[in-house]
């Protein structure tokens, strides 16, 4: 394995998804726990959505391949929410990189 320069920290979330009487979901987020990786910072707008204005953040987290981050887990960096859209694995190395963007709230 080539771990690279995991010379950061961030918290990874995974989606707990529950379902009451009535059928209706609602996702809450398990700290699945906190682990060293490399963390870029890839690009950062605004973008206004109706009468507000967003900040729009896009980060790529790379991590070790033993951690079992998949799209839709969250990511926690400095004290920002980042949602992981997509995952691309790279076995050679042995890590995983975390596409992932702001979440606004």
């Amino acid at each position: 394995m080539i771990a690279g320069l995991l010379n950061d920290w961030v918290t990874l979330l995974r989606p707990e998804v529950s379902t009451d009487g009535f059928g209706a979901e609602t996702t809450s987020y398990m700290e699945y726990g906190r682990v060293r990786a490399e963390v870029r910072w890839k690009s950062g707008t605004l973008s206004p959505e109706l009468s507000e204005i967003f900040p729009d953040v896009h980060l790529e987290v790379i991590v070790r391949e033993a951690h079992p981050a998949a799209a839709k887990w969250r990511v926690i960096h400095e004290g920002d929410a980042y949602t992981v859209e997509a995952v691309e694995r790279n076995r050679m190395k042995g890590l995983r990189r975390l596409i992932c963007s702001k979440v606004n709230g």
